[in-house]
C-alpha cells in the first residue's frame, strides 16, 4: 500500500503549493512561521494531529509540483518500515557524498538535512520521540535521534528541482567564529556523546577515528574541543588528518602563524589535489576583482594551497569584502565538508 504524506511549507511559500493531482498520496499545507527552524514542539505536534496522513514532511523552499519527484507525487512510494525518508534538492552534492561515505549517525551530525533535503518523518514516530530539548532545530534534533536509535531511512534517488537552493547551508560557518550560544547546547551534548569507536565499521586507524569527532566539532565551531582531538593525535592516521584539522582549527582562532606551522605538518593530504576542481566553479559566481585575483594562487597550480587560503581568510577579515568573505566561507564549508568524508574513509579502509 502506498504511504500517504502531509508536506508543510512556510506560509511565506504558500502561493508556491502544488494542487495535488488526480490519485496522488501527497497533500501539501502551510505554517505560519518563516521557517521550520521557528517550529516549537507544540507547533510540530499541532502540525501532526491536523493530517492523517503515513509521514510529515517539512520544507524551507518554494515549490512547484514540476519540481516534486514522481515518486512523491505519484502514489507510488512503497515504505513498509521506514521511519524516515530523505530527498536531497538538486545540487546537494556534498550533504549526497556525506550519506554515501559517512555512517547515518556522522552524516546526520555533520549538515543539517532539512537544510539539503525534503525529509519525511514517518508521524507515529515523530510523536513517539521523548526528551528533545527546546531549541532552534527540533526536526534536525528529532531526525539525529532517530537516526541514533537505528531508524530505517531510505534515501531517495529522485532528487528535488528548486530555483532558490544553491548547495550550500543559509548559513555557513563564519571564518572566524565565536563559541556557539546556549541555543546549540542540544548539539554540543550529541557531539560530545558521539563516539566514533564505536559508531565507524571496521576501524583499521584509530587516529583517524579520533580525527573523525575532532572534525564534527571542528565543523560546528567548537574550536577549543577540537583542537583537544586533533592534538592527541597529531602527526599519526593514514594522512595525519588530526593535523590537517588542527591546521583548520587555528586558522578559524584565528592564528595564521600556526595555521600555517600545522599546514607544514599535514604534508600531502589527498584532498590537496581534489579541492581545485571542486572549488574552481566558485569562482565564476563573482565579478568582483578582490575574489578573482585568487584564483591562481589557490587552484591554478593544480593543489590547493593551505597557507594562500590562510593569507585569503585574513584578506577577507581584513577588508570587509562580502563577496570575499562569501568565497572564503563556501571554500572552507567545502574543504571541511570532504576533508571529514576523506577522514572517515582513512580510519576504515586498509
Amino acid at each position: 500500500m502506498a504511504a500517504t504524506i502531509q508536506l508543510f511549507l512556510p506560509q511565506q511559500y504558500s502561493a508556491t503549493i502544488p494542487v495535488p493531482q488526480e490519485g496522488s498520496t501527497l497533500k501539501a499545507g502551510a505554517f505560519p512561521q518563516n521557517q521550520t527552524c521557528d517550529l516549537s514542539a507544540a507547533d510540530i505536534t499541532g502540525l501532526c494531529e491536523q493530517t492523517a496522513a503515513d509521514f510529515v514532511g517539512f520544507l524551507d523552499f518554494p515549490i512547484s509540483d514540476c519540481g516534486l519527484p514522481h515518486p512523491l507525487v505519484s502514489g507510488q512510494l512503497e515504505t513498509p518500515h521506514n521511519s524516515l525518508i530523505v530527498c536531497r534538492l538538486n545540487g546537494a552534492t556534498l550533504f549526497g557524498q556525506a550519506w554515501d561515505t559517512l555512517t547515518p549517525t556522522a552524516a546526520s551530525l555533520a549538515l543539517n538535512p532539512l537544510e539539503h533535503a525534503l525529509v519525511l518523518f514517518r508521524k507515529e514516530d515523530l510523536q513517539n520521540l521523548q526528551n528533545l530539548k527546546a531549541n532552534n532545530h527540533l526536526l534536525w534534533q528529532a531526525f539525529i535521534q532517530l537516526i541514533q536509535a537505528e531508524a530505517d531511512c531510505q534515501i531517495l534517488d529522485a532528487v528535488i528541482d528548486l530555483d532558490d537552493y544553491h548547495g550550500f547551508p543559509r548559513h555557513l560557518p563564519e571564518l572566524a567564529p565565536h563559541e556557539p550560544g546556549s541555543e546549540y547546547e542540544w548539539l554540543y551534548s550529541l557531539l560530545q556523546a558521539y563516539q566514533p569507536e564505536e559508531d565507524l565499521p571496521n576501524i583499521s586507524s584509530r587516529p583517524d577515528a579520533k580525527a573523525v569527532k575532532a572534525g564534527l566539532l571542528c565543523i560546528h565551531d567548537y574550536l577549543e574541543e577540537s583542537h583537544q582531538y586533533s592534538q592527541s593525535v597529531q602527526h599519526d592516521g593514514r594522512h595525519r588528518a588530526g593535523d590537517y584539522w588542527h591546521h583548520i582549527m587555528h586558522r578559524r582562532e584565528p592564528d595564521d602563524s600556526n595555521a600555517k606551522y600545522w599546514s607544514r605538518a599535514v604534508g600531502h593530504h589527498p584532498l590537496l589535489n581534489e579541492l581545485p576542481d571542486v572549488i574552481a566553479p566558485l569562482f565564476a559566481q563573482f565579478g568582483d576583482n578582490q575574489v578573482l585575483d585568487w584564483q591562481t594562487p589557490l587552484v591554478s597550480s593544480g593543489k590547493w594551497s593551505l597557507n594562500e587560503f590562510v593569507d585569503c581568510c585574513a584578506e577577507s577579515a581584513a577588508s570587509g569584502n562580502a563577496s570575499l568573505d562569501t568565497f572564503a566561507r563556501q571554500s572552507q564549508w567545502i574543504e571541511m565538508q570532504l576533508l571529514l568524508q576523506r577522514t572517515s574513509l582513512d580510519a576504515t579502509t586498509g
